[in-house]
């Protein structure tokens, strides 16, 4: 399944209108698939008082001009309101056209409220066709009334594309937005509508289909495809009857310090749990001290600490004479953001010949020279939760930040990283893909699920799955678990750790 953003939209169509399916047939396509929607409603529930359909002046409206027409010859009794004056596109002024020779009744909002108001209250569905994906800014103060209306007679409503006044990039909506019970979205989910607060606003979201191949969607670049279950299964083959653990690489965990010990244990954990053949934890010996008691099966590096109890930068040449032995090396799980640990996590970065995957203070210690990512032996992933993305994007661009998407696709398009952007939902960019996984839960906000993260990713990369690959597996399978903790042990009560116990279940499912 595919999500694209209005901007990527307006490709898609323009696309398809020059290779095969013309504008005003995407248009009348959309129309006749809502109808459709529309009268299998009518077999569910009473449509005797009538659809009440809302249209506004752009080519949203003219979707709804095209439902009204369908909706009257199939029977349904039909209203439709301009609440913005008459059509302002040419192919919306087509359909309003259509509508006067078939005797629909259309009343304008500003000339007719007190009769509208009526429809709103006898009628048995509105149909919100005001605004479409495209739509920012704020709502017109006649719309605003005109909705609060809307909501108070406490009416069914159907969204065509998505509720007017969402913003389908951001996910971010008014108050004043109608909640809908049900949405007929054209051609693809909007990436906003996965987001809050607009995907409840969705209510029950339908994909209609109205006409857009696949080279469409192929033709805009990073359109977002669904991370599915079956993808990331098959990139896990069953292991073989006679293989043994150097096939499945070798991890380096550089992570820790005195304060955050924790983080350490727990990403060296995940990444053994998570199938890597050799797991090295190399961190201070106060550290090492701490976790080797309950971590039995990885072994240790020890490095110079600083006197603060982080790495200290004398460590470098240890770590440069050992890296070699790594496939892939994470850096950042409780790593600590100082000028010594800036020092380690820019000698792994030039020194690395293997993918490094840069968490948590990792990603904050090389924000003063973001440059030096650009240059790497190995591929880069980078897995910031929304602050330390918008650390990046500011150290790269500036600080008008934009949203959580586009932050993650022009940070690996600009320095050719792979970037895992943890939310919800999280969006793993680079390579030129894009992929969403909506796997996880609320149970995932608490300190060290981040850490749990890179140590699955580590794992992936290290036994040699591709970067890109690796990251998107290791979001989707850190989901699944946190998944699977839920069900034992809420969303409250669950813990990172509970998410790593949970990783073996997830294979198993598998077979693997």
């Amino acid at each position: 399944m595919y999500y694209a953003t209005p901007k990527q939209m307006k490709e898609i169509e323009s696309y398809s209108d020059s290779h095969g399916v013309s504008y005003r047939e995407l248009m009348e396509n959309a129309g006749a698939a809502a109808a459709e929607f529309v009268c299998k409603l009518a077999g569910r529930q009473d449509l005797s008082g009538g659809v009440l359909v809302l249209c506004g002046k752009g080519n949203n409206g003219g979707d709804g001009f095209v439902l009204a027409r369908n909706l009257y010859s199939a029977g349904i009794a039909v209203n439709v309101v301009l609440t913005s004056g008459d059509p302002a596109t040419e192919l919306a002024g087509y359909e309003y056209c259509l509508l006067g020779e078939d005797g629909i009744d259309v009343l304008n909002l500003n000339d007719n409220i007190d009769k509208v108001f009526s429809l709103f209250s006898s009628c048995s569905l509105i149909v919100d066709a005001v605004y479409g994906t495209g739509f920012h800014g704020e709502l017109p103060p006649e719309i605003k009334a005109c909705f609060s209306f809307a909501k108070r007679c406490r009416k069914p409503i159907v969204a065509l594309d998505t509720p007017s006044g969402g913003n389908c990039l951001t996910g971010e909506a008014e108050e004043d937005v109608l909640k809908c019970d049900y949405t007929i979205t054209f051609g693809c989910i909007k990436t906003g509508m996965l987001c809050e607060p607009l995907r409840s606003l969705c209510g029950e979201i339908t994909v209609a289909d109205i006409g857009f191949t696949n080279e469409c969607f192929e033709a805009a670049a990073y359109v977002a495809i669904d991370l599915e279950e079956s993808y990331v299964k098959a990139l896990f083959p069953k292991r073989a009857e006679d293989c043994y653990k150097n096939q499945f690489g070798h991890l380096f965990n550089i992570a820790g310090c005195r304060r955050m010990s924790g983080a350490a244990q727990m990403s060296t954990l995940a990444a053994l749990r998570s199938g890597a053949g050799r797991v090295t934890l190399a961190s201070t010996e106060e550290v090492i001290d701490r976790l080797a008691a309950v971590i039995f099966e990885s072994t240790f590096l020890p490095l110079d600490a600083a006197k603060d109890g982080a790495i200290s930068a004398k460590a470098a040449n240890t770590l440069i004479k050992e890296l070699p032995a790594a496939t892939a090396v994470c850096i950042g799980s409780g790593l600590s953001d100082t000028a010594d640990t800036a020092e380690i996590v820019k000698t792994v970065i030039k020194n690395a010949d293997c993918p490094i995957i840069l968490d948590a203070d990792g990603i904050n210690c090389i924000c003063s020279c973001i440059d030096i990512i650009r240059n790497t032996k190995g591929r880069l992933i980078l897995t910031p939760h929304p602050g330390e993305l918008k650390r990046i994007y500011a150290a790269a661009f500036d600080s008008n930040f934009p949203d959580r998407l586009t932050m993650a696709v022009k940070i690996a398009r600009e320095f050719d990283v792979i970037v895992a952007a943890k939310g919800v939902p999280t969006y793993i960019a680079g390579g030129g893909k894009l992929y969403i996984c909506k796997a996880g839960n609320p149970g995932l906000a608490k300190g060290g699920s981040g850490d749990v993260l890179t140590g699955i990713i580590g794992a992936f990369a290290a036994y040699g799955l591709a970067p890109s690959d690796a990251a998107a597996a290791g979001v989707f399978v850190h989901g699944k678990a946190a998944d699977l903790a839920r069900e034992k042990l809420s969303e409250t009560g669950m813990l990172p750790r509970d998410v790593i116990d949970e990783l073996p279940y997830v294979f198993k499912a598998w077979n693997r």
